[in-house]
């Protein structure tokens, strides 16, 4: 028999069904009226349908918002939550302002019960022993150093500094207004949250306004449209140069009539309006062209593509919710009789006491969901919260159940004792983020949670009691019984037992508890579906984020990869990459009970990004069964490692054997040296190597001192007449130069400078060599100012 949940859905929702965009106008008698926002076209979607639909890549449920349902977004300027934020110390901020709420809480409370007269103000928080209680307490809510005042003597403090009475005040009055406005602790029916009304708004800083006007973006636009979205990849230089020609020329305009000049922007400017206009793909496709934007940029494909026999194979790695042997089914005959005694003495270390996590629907009295655990903690009551939010087909089909189990869907209401496991900080964030409200019951009051307590009993005194390894329900109720000894059930055949009995068995059993006269939970499950519906289940992301695991990975062009091997990638998610230029670490939230979509938060993102699963392999597996997948695959025995590893070895011995056989059969010349050979040759090069200094030759002069006026100086320009002197060198060699150090200025300066030749007679009858003349001495010009 199967049944179809309805689903409460307000007038306005949003539905995606089949890539389809719908809002939900209404609910008939047979379905839901829904309105298709391509082309206007009214359907009605069954119930059934719907249920089937939902399964199917792509859909999507985006609720109507209500009244006090946005209050987060609409302060955070459209961020759906504060991980969204795009600065990291502001989302540590918001934890720093939420615990000092919280333990503010803490100390008020506290000082009531001494006087109820006590009343919180900023004075009386500013005390040094208020100060001190508070940042004690938010050292152990955030897990962060806190102190009360800086360090003395200067220099950096680690860790947070708390806040002065006054503004401590200040944040708390917001934080109570919060609960007095959402009648909770800290979070709205529709999940408003602590963190997103506490969170400072570093975002909205800063000046918005463009600096630069359009005509000059025009400009820039039309300079890097000209020469630099160009294979040649001119730099943002060129395109700069460019552009101070495109502003001269309207400048020239706007000159004759009487405008403003246009400045010349920077270059960073520049190329930040050359990031405005493309992403980088777009401009690696301008400059390098499609073939090598394919080649670097290009989304690969991470599928395993070869199916092959046992691929596709399941196994549950569940929590234990009795005693687990180590004599499991199948392994213990492969064991020898040292390894099985071995079981036998770690057996009595081994076996202990478990516990069942179980959450019930009061009003019909079906469980929802059921988890064996180790010990009641945290991880036991987020897996319990995603199996009730979730589709439990996988569990029927695997145990062979004969009926259906109740389906998934949103809790409005949970309540809950002050157990560890059920009442921490994890849950209570989730169920927060969940909207959902969280109920904490009396201690020792059982009254206040009867139905759930009642279920507990009947499955003790009907399930248990009759299972090998009972331990009886309190110490010493059953002495002549030995548990641990006779506990040897088989974790995985108790877990498929119970999940037969809550499905086939005690919803058939009549329950005469208040309210149920006697009916059945199944009939009174399928009355309640039929005439009020069920709480609409909650948004796929939003529920990833606050049940499902989460993981920070660096995004590549190929998706995220979480727990070392599976991928998860989406069209949305590379186009925020690229937008957004973002660079550093996602949250990554996966549901653990189905691996095909995954939800990703990205800084500066406001919306989450639904992310598909690209490795279909694991498509219809758990993460865990995953992992266990792999452990599978990686394990080996020791001596097939060893035996592989030496076979390995021989194989790569004799490969290099045969290289070097082949080159001395051929008499290959050898195309390596060794180290001898190497610092043979580098003496050889270093050797005696050095450098030459040049100098000047004697009776020339260095061509940085032609001009001196220095009382070394060897030449000088004379007269005010060409530079150009005619003559003619001296046939026979002249006397060199006597070192310039060693003339004084009035005794030297006589030998230092030789006349030009006298060219007007120097013409000699043909076939004669010319006279030779002496070089006459001239006298060191007596005003050298006059010669500049």
């Amino acid at each position: 028999m199967t049944t179809a949940p309805r689903y409460n859905f307000p007038p306005g929702s949003e539905v995606s069904l089949l890539h389809r965009p719908m809002v939900v106008t209404g609910t008939t008698d047979v379905g839901y009226s829904m309105v298709c926002l391509e082309d206007g076209v009214e359907t009605v979607v069954t119930f059934a349908r719907l249920v089937e639909y939902l399964k199917l890549p792509g859909a999507r449920i985006d609720a109507a918002p209500t009244a006090t349902s946005d209050r987060p977004n609409l302060r955070l300027g459209g961020y759906t939550s504060v991980e969204a934020l795009p600065n990291s110390q502001q989302r540590a901020q918001a934890r720093f302002h939420a615990a000092m709420c919280e333990a503010t809480d803490i100390y008020v409370a506290l000082q009531q019960e001494k006087d109820a007269a006590y009343k919180a103000s900023g004075r009386a928080l500013n005390k040094d022993h208020a100060r001190a209680f508070i940042a004690q307490q938010m050292t152990l809510l955030l897990g962060e150093s806190v102190r009360t005042n800086p360090l003395r003597g200067g220099g950096k403090t680690t860790g947070w500094i708390l806040y002065k009475g006054r503004t401590i005040m200040d944040y708390y009055n917001r934080f109570k207004a919060l609960q007095e406005d959402e009648g909770i602790s800290g979070v709205g029916s529709e999940g408003g949250g602590v963190r997103e009304a506490l969170a400072p708004l570093w975002h909205d800083r800063g000046n918005r306004k463009p600096r630069l006007c359009p005509r000059l973006r025009e400009l820039m636009t039309e300079a890097w449209e000209r020469i630099g979205l160009d294979t040649k990849k001119p730099g943002v230089s060129n395109v700069l140069d460019l552009l101070q020609t495109l502003i001269h020329q309207e400048n020239e305009v706007r000159t004759l009539n009487d405008l403003p000049e246009l400045i010349v922007p920077a270059a960073k400017s520049l190329a930040r309006h050359r990031d405005m206009l493309l992403t980088p793909t777009e401009l690696m496709i301008a400059t390098e062209g499609m073939r090598e934007t394919k080649r670097k940029r290009g989304r690969g494909s991470t599928d395993v593509r070869a199916l092959m026999i046992g691929e596709l194979c399941g196994m549950d790695e569940q929590k234990f919710s009795m005693v687990a042997a180590a004599k499991l089914k199948g392994f213990w005959h492969t064991l020898s009789q040292d390894e099985k005694d071995a079981y036998e003495a770690a057996d009595k270390y081994i076996r202990k006491r478990l516990h069942i996590l179980i959450l019930v629907d009061v009003a019909s009295r079906m469980p929802l969901a059921w988890i064996i655990a180790e010990n009641p903690n945290a991880e036991a009551t987020l897996a319990l919260l995603r199996m009730a939010t979730r589709d439990k087909t996988r569990e029927e089909r695997r145990y062979g159940c004969m009926n259906e189990a109740a389906r998934g869907c949103g809790i409005h209401f949970l309540r809950n004792d002050n157990g560890t496991g059920l009442r921490n900080v994890p849950v209570i964030k989730a169920l927060m983020g969940m909207g959902t409200i969280n109920g904490i019951t009396r201690t020792y009051s059982p009254k206040d949670r009867a139905h759930d307590e009642r279920l507990f009993g009947t499955l003790e005194s009907r399930f248990f009691k009759v299972m090998a390894g009972y331990t009886g329900r309190r110490p010493g109720d059953i002495p002549g019984y030995d548990a641990i000894k006779n506990g040897v059930v088989d974790v995985e055949l108790l877990y498929g037992m119970l999940t037969r009995y809550l499905v086939d068995e005690y919803p058939f059993e009549r329950n005469y508890g208040v309210g149920m006269g006697g009916r059945r939970p199944r009939d009174v499950y399928d009355a309640i579906n039929a005439a009020r519906g069920q709480v609409r289940m909650s948004d796929p992301n939003t529920r990833r984020i606050h049940l499902g695991w989460e993981a920070s990975t660096t995004p590549t062009d190929d998706g995220v990869r979480v727990f070392e091997g599976i991928w998860f990638n989406s069209d949305r998610l590379q186009h925020a990459r690229e937008t957004n230029r973002f660079k550093g670490k996602v949250k990554v939230f996966v549901d653990p009970d189905d691996l095909k979509f995954a939800t990703v938060l990205m800084p500066g993102e406001p919306d989450p990004i639904e992310v598909h699963l690209q490795m279909t392999v694991f498509a219809d597996m758990t993460l865990g069964e995953v992992l266990q997948l792999m452990a599978e695959y990686r394990r080996e025995e020791p001596e097939v490692t060893e035996i592989y590893h030496d076979c390995l070895m021989a194989v790569k011995m004799r490969r290099f054997e045969d290289i070097s056989s082949i080159g001395v059969e051929h008499e290959l010349p050898r195309s390596y040296t060794t180290v001898e050979e190497c610092k043979a040759m580098a003496k050889v090069v270093f050797a005696g190597a050095r450098m030459a200094r040049s100098r000047t030759l004697a009776g020339t002069t260095a061509p940085d001192a032609i001009t001196s006026l220095g009382k070394d100086a060897t030449a000088f320009k004379i007269g005010a007449g060409a530079t150009v002197i005619d003559g003619v060198a001296n046939a026979e060699p002249a006397a060199p130069f006597d070192d310039p150090g060693s003339h004084s200025a009035e005794t030297g300066s006589e030998e230092r400078l030789a006349s030009p030749v006298d060219t007007d007679n120097a013409a000699a009858p043909a076939g004669k060599a010319p006279a030779v003349q002496k070089p006459a001495k001239l006298a060191r010009p007596t005003n050298i100012k006059e010669l500049k």
